[in-house]
């Protein structure tokens, strides 16, 4: 076969996959295999902490955390002087134990009284702290926060649907950015990574003195990713509750990461049944190649069968959360904690990119219009547009890269000036004075703070003569 008729085979098939139908098999497969996962989350589900497959997830993470607890102090030099425990932590107590010790952060508050003004979050509490601090949260919102509030010494929350900046008292009284490591920027940010990530495990299955020995509770994980971002919706009051207390008000409830796995479940076995069976049929009945029976968003007929498949979950699931809320004359709350949010957010990822593939060039046309509609065509067409844009980022880009090596070169000079004013080796008393009081001007030190003699810093201390 020529190269011209093999590029010829392979329009052929994808406009085959492009348009192919799916038939009454296709829709009964799908049906079933979303009733089917429908069936599993309404009964190995549930609620949190409640279900055969909660508590399964639950447990894994338990010995998840405790693994991985074990195999950092396998690792870990420090001596026992340095907070090394002696012994490898044998208990799911000792294991958080030993990881919250080993990668504290700023923070990690728990009450608004740890936080200077922390009135202004009086709500928060050790059951819903990880929701509202926005490093808490497994994603990237959550990693950039954290080295955001590890570089700073402050700590980011949720409040009222703002976001909130607020310092730490700890660190407050000590005048200083606490658990910072790292020699320049880059390993910085690298030590903030792995600092996130460390607490991050350490706070998966809640705080070593919630899961003590002989205590029955799950203890507060963390959020699912990107739950917080609910915090920051106003959706109108349901049960005298603004839509943001519900939410906290769930994750109170267990509705935490752990639960989060155990949701996900019944969807993966709805997805993956469909694709397999899927595969099977073009392979056996349509007689196509294994190379061509690959599940791939290529294949309409696959998207629209996940995409039934994930509906009739997510009607299921609705059915049985409003069946169990009505026996139990419950509220909105209990209503949600029995909805699978996974299922509900895969439901909506697939219908928006169906509406993509389908009508791409009509929501393109439809940004064109508002471009056009707010004056940007009458200087430049649409291509020309997305050509400025980019130029803009690459001219920020270029400027963020500036800034930050300038605010690396800044600290090297700061640390070698520190150095050479402590280093009694490298200078003269008198030369020690004068880069420290330069230091202090630089700084912005007020100049009556500033001591330029040991006569005015014994002056300052009391001992006057």
């Amino acid at each position: 076969m020529s190269t011209y008729e093999i590029a010829l085979d392979s329009k052929a098939r994808e406009v085959e996959w492009n348009n192919a139908k799916c038939d009454k098999y296709d829709y009964m497969i799908s049906v079933f295999c979303g009733l089917s996962a429908g069936i599993i989350d309404a009964f190995f589900v549930g609620t949190p902490g409640k279900g055969r497959l909660g508590q399964w997830t639950d447990k894994t993470a338990d010995n998840m955390v405790q693994k991985i607890a074990n195999m950092l102090w396998t690792g870990d030099k420090r001596s026992s002087v340095d907070g090394r425990p002696k012994n490898a932590p044998d208990t799911l107590e000792k294991a958080i134990s030993y990881l919250e010790q080993s990668f504290p952060v700023n923070y990690d508050a728990r009450y608004g009284k740890d936080l200077i003004n922390g009135n202004a979050i009086s709500g928060m509490s050790p059951l819903n702290h990880h929701l509202l601090s926005l490093a808490h949260s497994p994603d990237i919102i959550g990693l950039l926060f954290s080295i955001i509030d590890q570089f700073t010494g402050k700590a980011t929350f949720i409040n009222n649907g703002k976001l909130i900046r607020l310092v730490p008292v700890k660190d407050a009284r000590n005048n200083k950015v606490m658990y910072m490591q790292g020699t320049n920027f880059e390993s910085k940010v690298f030590c903030g990574v792995c600092n996130w990530l460390g607490h991050l495990i350490s706070d998966l299955c809640g705080s070593s003195s919630t899961r003590k020995v002989g205590k029955t509770g799950r203890g507060a994980g963390l959020p699912i990713p990107f739950y917080n971002l609910f915090l920051l919706m106003d959706l109108g009051k349901f049960d005298s509750n603004s839509f943001a207390d519900i939410a906290v008000k769930i994750f109170e409830e267990g509705y935490d990461l752990r639960h989060g796995a155990a949701m996900a479940i019944p969807v993966l076995i709805e997805e993956l049944s469909i694709k397999v069976i899927w595969a099977l049929k073009q392979h056996c009945y349509a007689k196509k190649e294994w190379k061509d029976c690959i599940p791939s968003a290529k294949h309409a007929d696959l998207r629209m069968m996940l995409l039934i498949g994930n509906a009739t979950l997510c009607l299921v699931d609705g059915i049985d959360a409003a069946i169990r809320t009505g026996i139990k004359g419950g509220n909105p709350i209990t209503f949600i904690l029995h909805l699978n949010l996974v299922a509900w957010a895969r439901l909506v990822m697939l219908v928006f990119r169906e509406l993509k593939i389908r009508y791409g060039s009509i929501v393109d046309q439809a940004v064109g219009k508002y471009l056009a509609q707010i004056g940007l065509n009458d200087a430049y067409s649409l291509k020309q547009y997305y050509e400025r844009m980019n130029a803009i980022d690459q001219k920020l880009d270029s400027v963020l890269r500036d800034f930050t090596f300038k605010v690396e070169d800044d600290y090297k000079v700061f640390i070698q000036s520190l150095n050479y004013t402590l280093n009694s080796s490298l200078r003269t008393p008198e030369q020690g004075r004068d880069v420290s009081v330069a230091i202090a001007k630089k700084e912005g030190v007020k100049s009556d703070r500033i001591f330029r003699s040991q006569e005015e810093l014994r002056y300052w201390l009391g001992e006057k003569k």
